[in-house]
């Protein structure tokens, strides 16, 4: 089992519970500091955050540990959802987290289980089409048309240029891509 750390904010250098199969690809701790660099403290502040395909829930508890009030994690992998609940207790946010067993594009299955989102982490696998991904999140737009939606996919995907309704501001990090946009 590996490790991760947060890299930031209350709980800054917490060891975490990191996955144990090849299917998670855990963001890296330089991408998520860079990340959270990116992201106005204030924004953050109190904000309810959605971090979806969460994998160990590195990314909310970041979100967390620098400010956010509340953070709904969607996983589809059962293990990773009680990796995630480990995390959460391990860091002291049981009270402001909710860990949901579902597969984001089953959007039935777990939407009507959160609040509107000031900020939408989406960091799906390199083999998903980014577009689908954001496709889906845009049947949501009554949820999410003020949020800050977050995307995380690899730079060999040149999908996303043909994703007109998501105006956004790309940034290149290694194989990773980072786009900050909104509906």
């Amino acid at each position: 089992m590996g490790y991760l750390h947060i890299t930031g904010g209350l709980i800054k250098n917490r060891k975490i519970i990191g996955p144990r199969n090849q299917k998670t690809r855990p963001m890296q701790s330089f991408l998520r500091k860079t990340l959270f660099d990116l992201i106005p403290p204030l924004s953050l502040e109190n904000s309810i955050v959605w971090d979806i395909f969460a994998g160990s829930g590195v990314i909310g508890l970041e979100a967390l540990s620098r400010g956010a009030g509340k953070v709904f994690f969607v996983e589809k992998d059962l293990k990773m959802t009680t990796v995630i609940r480990r995390n959460v207790e391990l860091c002291g946010f049981r009270d402001q987290t909710q860990v949901l067993y579902a597969d984001f594009f089953n959007l039935k299955r777990w939407v009507p289980k959160v609040d509107p989102p000031n900020i939408v982490f989406l960091d799906p696998p390199f083999s998903t089409n980014p577009v689908e991904v954001l496709e889906k999140m845009y049947n949501l737009f009554e949820l999410v048309k003020n949020s800050l939606i977050v995307i995380r996919f690899s730079k060999k995907s040149s999908a996303l240029f043909e994703c007109s309704f998501y105006q956004a501001n790309r940034r290149t990090y290694g194989d990773s891509v980072l786009m900050f946009g909104s509906f």
